[in-house]
């Protein structure tokens, strides 16, 4: 054969039962399994409940108001989940939450069956509840999964769930669309419940441990709070991260409230058109995952980039008005922002110490999502008020605002050749670690 030897091309199945595959880690095929499971159900509640506001209400404004009711819970409790986090048992933490929101959303179908309706003050209850158990889960979950996979398989870890976040996103509020036209948004949340449940046993499943270590001896919670805080602001990478995260908050959900608001009462379309346009941010999501697979190697300076085309979506959403055109421009905002929240997240996992991810996790949400409330209202409002055509002009200030402080601060974060992440490039010094 002169020197050439035939080697015979891999099948899919054989490449996923190869040792190096992450798929024959069974601990995280379980813990995928559930989580992808539960965020299905999640995004039909994300799409029920502002629905079934709108349908008692007719007002953006209360719609807005929910949002931000559901986010303020989350904020107060950050700090102190992220401080559970490094201290208790990751796992119970999680499967709590879990068993806790699964309850207060029963609580909605169950009072459409019995009363009629859900009472407004319960959606609004239920919003908070929910709100504040996911803060627990989140600083958990945010911290586990650098000790449920080896660190070469990290950026395909963080992928991998981002992929399977992406096809809840798709596929969630279309069905979600069609049951609240079939059985009433009330109902549609039932769907969720159940999710919750199927979570608490994937957990249950899990053998490794959450943590790598056993908690240390506890200090006061200030101080440990403290010492999240400084971590996160000492390290440049992540500090840079976090203002812009804070930046794309204050506009990127409120833009879901006025694109709601957009189809329901100034385009007055049905139920089932509202999905397919939330599902336009998760079928960009999901092209964004899966070309992260093949280019996450060559890609350099996302950060930059995505900041620079995230400002060019709103300013066409300010002037489109067909629904088809809409979901397009949702799908490349998917499509930008996966990346870039692929290599953040996997970045912060590797440049945060164990002990310490937990509140670093949390603060950074705090900073990141503490903009949220306040954007959501403001989408009601000037929806209502104006028109959603002014609150698109105004995402697309903010955001272009955000791509130019981007482009000043000269941070580049690249990813090596394997896809995992490298050191930041930096054309100034990095701060004081």
């Amino acid at each position: 054969m002169n020197g050439w030897r035939i080697v015979p091309r891999r099948s899919a199945a054989d490449r996923l039962r190869s040792p190096d595959s992450l798929w024959v880690n069974r601990d995280f095929v379980w813990f995928i399994s559930g989580r992808t499971i539960s965020q299905f159900g999640t995004a039909m509640t994300t799409f029920a409940i502002p629905w079934l506001l709108l349908e008692r209400t007719g007002s953006a404004a209360q719609t807005g108001l929910a949002f931000a009711v559901g986010f303020i819970p989350y904020i107060l409790l950050s700090l102190p989940a992220g401080v559970w986090a490094d201290r208790r048992d990751r796992r119970r933490l999680m499967q709590g939450a879990d068993a806790g929101r699964l309850v207060l959303l029963a609580s909605i179908p169950l009072s459409q069956a019995f009363l009629g309706h859900p009472p407004l003050l319960l959606l609004y209850a239920a919003q908070a509840g929910v709100s504040a158990l996911s803060a627990i889960f989140d600083a958990a979950y945010g911290a586990c999964l650098p000790n449920l996979v080896s660190p070469n398989h990290l950026p395909a870890a963080n992928n991998t769930l981002q992929l399977g976040s992406s096809l809840s996103r798709t596929v969630g509020p279309v069905l979600a669309g069609a049951a609240a036209g079939a059985m009433g948004a009330a109902n549609t949340i039932g769907i969720d419940v159940a999710t919750y449940g199927v979570s608490i046993l994937t957990l249950l499943c899990i053998r490794r441990p959450f943590a790598s270590a056993p908690a240390r001896v506890r200090r006061g919670f200030a101080s440990e709070v403290k010492e999240g805080m400084a971590v996160v602001w000492h390290i440049r990478p992540v500090r840079y991260l976090c203002l812009f995260a804070t930046l794309i908050n204050l506009v990127g959900p409120g833009m879901d409230v006025a694109l709601l608001y957009r189809v329901q009462h100034e385009l007055r379309l049905p139920s089932l058109w509202a999905g397919w346009v939330m599902t336009g941010l998760g079928a960009g999501m999901l092209a964004g995952s899966l070309a992260y697979r093949v280019l996450g190697g060559r890609l350099r300076s996302w950060l930059s980039a995505s900041a620079a085309g995230l400002v060019v979506p709103p300013l066409l959403l300010a002037f489109i008005r067909t629904p088809v055109w809409m979901v397009v421009v949702q799908g490349a905002i998917g499509v930008l922002l996966t990346v870039w929240n692929v290599q953040s997240v996997t970045l912060r996992q590797t440049l945060i110490p164990d002990e310490l991810r937990g509140r670093c996790s949390s603060v950074f949400r705090l900073f990141a999502w503490v903009s949220i409330p306040l954007g959501d209202a403001l989408a009601g409002i000037v929806s209502e008020r104006w028109g959603t055509g002014v609150y698109f002009l105004w995402a697309c200030a903010v955001l272009g605002a955000m791509a130019a402080w981007t482009r000043r601060a000269n941070l580049e974060l690249a990813v090596d050749s394997g896809g995992g992440p490298a050191p930041p490039v930096t054309r100034t010094p990095a701060a004081p670690s």
